[in-house]
């Protein structure tokens, strides 16, 4: 399998033996890998290590524990590289894990003896424009959303679908969500769900101050394009609830299917709808 990075969110109470046992079944099997730096911090003995971003060039699969945001941030990390992530869930819902902690030594088998596929995922590519120019470009796993920021007075998004003009949200905000990032923050505002392996992109409105807002699914190779029209600065673009970066009156916002994919290893016996079935009971069997 060549060799096998493993990152790991220091800061769940679980990581700690998770990563130790972990490497302890990776070292029996004489598997080799390597540790971020933090995450190397959580062993009692030295282990081959290095920063975050330098890991890039130096693994061909990597191993997540934590939850969605962990395993967020390190797709958006590696896509670039196409390096294909398994998700070890310590966190709550995690949508995007595969294996749960009581079923770790299971799921480590399952991948040692390659009884997986790799899903190749769609992800969004959003760019600002600012008085005609392209002031930021941002890569998106789950979703991209534009928000009023802390005041309470209402934006207005004034949004088209390949330059057509198709309505102006007033209200908290827009959700822009692919497939994958349909169960996450675009569902808690009444979103559809999305069969990840579809192409499609979703637009969906955060406390719409109207009677008929509804999201709107379109086609993968349909842009979006979203003006704002807002009476203060604190408008923000948000990456995946994780990156932002602020907005003004008159910015435009386009986004559409992004070029790379995330690789996204699902060990064998995966089921999208079960996984649904389960996280959205918070019955994790």
């Amino acid at each position: 399998m060549n060799r096998i990075g493993l990152i790991a969110n220091i800061n769940k109470s679980q990581a700690i033996w998770a990563v130790k046992k972990v490497c302890e079944l990776l070292d029996d099997k004489g598997e080799e890998y390597i540790l971020d730096k933090a995450s190397a911090y959580l062993l009692d003995r030295e282990v081959e290590s290095l920063a975050y971003e330098e890991l890039i060039n130096h693994v061909d699969l990597v191993i997540v524990f934590g939850g969605d945001g962990t395993f967020l941030k390190a797709a958006r990390t590696f896509v670039k590289n196409k390096v294909p992530i398994l998700g070890i869930n310590l966190g709550q819902l995690g949508f995007l894990t595969d294996i749960e902690i009581d079923k770790l030594e299971e799921g480590l088998d399952k991948l040692l003896a390659k009884e997986y596929i790799i899903e190749d995922r769609m992800i969004l590519e959003g760019v600002v424009i600012r008085q005609g120019k392209v002031i930021n470009k941002a890569i998106a796993i789950n979703d991209l959303v534009i928000t009023k920021g802390p005041f309470s007075r209402i934006i207005n998004l004034e949004t088209y679908i390949d330059n057509q003009y198709v309505t102006t949200y007033p209200g908290d905000g827009l959700i822009i969500a692919c497939p994958t990032g349909s169960t996450a923050y675009s569902l808690s505002a009444g979103g559809p769900i999305v069969n990840p392996k579809m192409k499609s992109l979703i637009i969906t409105p955060i406390c719409p101050h109207t009677l008929y807002s509804r999201s709107i699914v379109t086609t993968v190779d349909e842009e979006i394009k979203v003006s704002v029209d807002a009476d203060h600065n604190e408008v923000m673009l948000t990456v995946d609830g994780q990156d932002s970066f602020s907005l003004l009156s008159k910015d435009i916002i386009k986004i559409g299917k992004s070029d790379l994919v995330a690789k996204m290893i699902k060990l064998e016996g995966y089921n999208f709808y079960k996984i649904l079935r389960n996280r959205l009971h918070n019955n994790r069997v």
